[in-house]
């Protein structure tokens, strides 16, 4: 199959009323794109490809439906198998995936695969760009660090007094969220994470004894 013909497999599954049966044609299509690539003489040239037309239907398709975003997610989730970790960084993480770590209606298969696509990249032992998945680890302890909410933070505090239940509801769990990608990926690698990162993995599970919103 063409990319031009798996895009518009993928744009019409993401067509509004949202249909099971359009969404698992599509992912059965971008399953045998990832036969197809394993015995083609280019595949990332075909993943170029692929990739530059699926973030065109992210830009004009995907608004703040959840089930749109959940919908792209699964995609990308079934295109695992190809996606480079520079990929998921470069591209994906802030488009899609960093959003989908702040949305209350997504559902738990969703956030799931973005998880799952997060700790996958950061894990990668890509020896093309070492720099790039280190820095990636890093950036993910800063944004949990310096971006998510601190209760113990008396700048914090007075910010969250101010937001409303939504803005409260989005932060928690972006804070839970990304508590929960750290703790996998530190199981996963602990060796990794304890030569890299200046928390060791002990006092990171010690860091993330917080209450998270169920």
């Amino acid at each position: 199959m063409s990319t031009t013909a798996l895009s518009h497999q993928v744009r019409t599954a993401l067509q509004e009323p949202l249909d099971v049966a359009r969404l698992e044609q599509a992912l059965q299509a971008v399953d045998d794109f990832v036969r197809e690539c394993a015995s083609a003489k280019e595949p990332e040239v075909l993943l170029f490809q692929l990739e530059e037309q699926l973030q065109s239907i992210h830009s004009d398709t995907i608004t703040h439906n959840s089930k749109q975003l959940a919908v792209l997610l699964a995609v990308l989730y079934h295109l695992r198998p190809l996606l480079t970790s520079t990929s998921v960084i470069s591209t994906w993480f802030d488009l899609v995936l960093r959003p989908a770590l702040r949305v209350p209606q997504l559902s738990t298969p969703a956030v799931n695969h973005a998880k799952e696509l997060i700790v996958s990249a950061a894990e990668s032992g890509d020896e093309r760009y070492p720099e790039k998945v280190g820095e990636f680890r890093r950036r993910l302890l800063d944004l949990y660090v310096l971006d998510a909410y601190n209760e113990g933070s008396g700048h914090d505090l007075l910010e969250w007094a101010e937001l409303d239940k939504e803005q409260r509801e989005r932060r928690s769990l972006w804070k839970c969220n990304l508590e929960d990608v750290l703790v996998k990926y530190g199981l996963r690698r602990p060796q990794v994470f304890n030569r890299r990162s200046s928390f060791p993995l002990d006092g990171l599970k010690d860091m993330f004894r917080i209450s998270c919103p169920q």
